[in-house]
């Protein structure tokens, strides 16, 4: 038989969800009636009272919005951190989460400490938030290129005839660089259909970055790329992309995969533009005409600078659908990304070179 105290406790204790549920449909009917003040005091009295995490997590955002309330970013971080600090599985790492991107300075410099930051994505992180993992290597590893040692593509290989020689390590260079080039098309919503607004490439730099040309994105609408070995595309295999900042000088856009599960193959060695010599063999993987994954041959025309950008002229072909694919040399290392040809009386293709991608990402 249970003790008197136990059944009043249990009583109790159901009472207050019973009231907490109450308060928070209340809250949320107020919600929809776009009553903001009235949801905000339910919210708060849901907090206050029955310490609901959901509550702290909502009240929290309306203190950060000013929505139903005056804007106060200390009461923000305040209830962020209740919720944050609470053993609920679900409103604890969307806690910290938030807490993350304050003190990442999301919200202004006034709040920004990277140490902060951090501590609250390496827990939600560690509480399976797999957002989080992806915020916190964005924060500890920030995007960069680095200089690729000079190494043959195909690595050792028997002596074979100059031309069978270059054909190996075309292959060779095509299979290890495929998989991390990307096509891009970009769709917007007009009168209520999607319809593709750009088509080009992109090429991965970490597990969740790519860089592409600006003038793809430069419209707006939702990058998108399908990944897919075979016909048949399976929701795995469509990758959507946001756009974390671009370059319109340099015609270079950061690209970011949206769903924190999805891993990109990538490439990261380039080499120096001071190094390239006009005559030398190139090669471009990209998405000509929407043809993903096409490889394309040529030479280096002519090193040139363009309101003090860096470019590479080439003979290797880039059409529409090829923009911001990427261009290696005939030992696989990146040396630019392609972003235009100009048809006239011949084909004049352009490069942006490696360097220029380095120096955007740096800043």
């Amino acid at each position: 038989m249970k003790r008197p105290w136990l059944i009043l406790f249990f009583l109790l204790l159901g009472g207050c969800q019973m009231a907490e549920e109450a308060r928070l449909q209340e809250a949320y009917n107020a919600e929809r009636q776009g009553d903001d003040a009235r949801a905000f005091q339910q919210y708060l009295r849901a907090a206050q009272i029955q310490a609901s995490p959901r509550a702290q997590f909502v009240v929290a955002g309306m203190y950060l919005e000013g929505r139903g309330t005056e804007r106060d970013m200390e009461q923000a971080i305040l209830w962020y951190g209740r919720a944050a600090g609470g053993p609920d599985p679900v409103w604890s790492p969307q806690a910290h989460l938030r807490l993350g991107g304050i003190y990442q300075g999301e919200h202004g410099a006034a709040y920004q400490h990277r140490q902060k930051a951090l501590a609250h994505y390496r827990a939600c992180a560690g509480q399976g938030l797999a957002e989080c993992g992806r915020a916190l290597a964005r924060l500890a590893d920030p995007p960069s290129l680095v200089a690729a040692p000079v190494q043959a593509v195909g690595g050792a290989a028997p002596a074979l005839p100059q031309e069978e020689s270059a054909s190996q390590a075309a292959i060779a260079l095509y299979e290890r660089h495929k998989s991390s080039i990307y096509k891009i098309t970009v769709y917007e919503q007009r009168s209520g259909e999607i319809r593709p607004l750009s088509l080009g490439s992109a090429i991965a730099i970490d597990k969740f970055r790519a860089v592409t040309n600006h003038h793809l994105v430069a419209g707006g609408g939702v990058p998108v790329s399908i990944d897919a070995g075979g016909e048949a595309v399976r929701e795995s295999d469509v990758l959507l992309w946001r756009v974390v900042r671009t370059d319109p000088v340099r015609d270079l856009a950061l690209l970011e995969l949206v769903e924190p599960s999805q891993e990109l193959v990538f490439t990261r060695g380039i080499r120096a533009y001071d190094s390239i010599r006009v005559g030398e063999r190139v090669f471009a993987i990209g998405a000509p005409a929407g043809f993903d994954k096409t490889l394309t041959e040529g030479i280096v025309s002519a090193l040139r600078r363009e309101q003090g950008v860096r470019l590479i002229q080439t003979t290797a072909p880039v059409t529409y659908g090829s923009s911001g694919g990427a261009l290696f040399d005939a030992e696989g290392r990146l040396l630019g990304i392609t972003t235009k040809g100009v048809q006239a009386g011949g084909h004049f293709n352009f490069a942006i070179a490696a360097d220029e991608v380095q120096a955007f990402l740096a800043e």
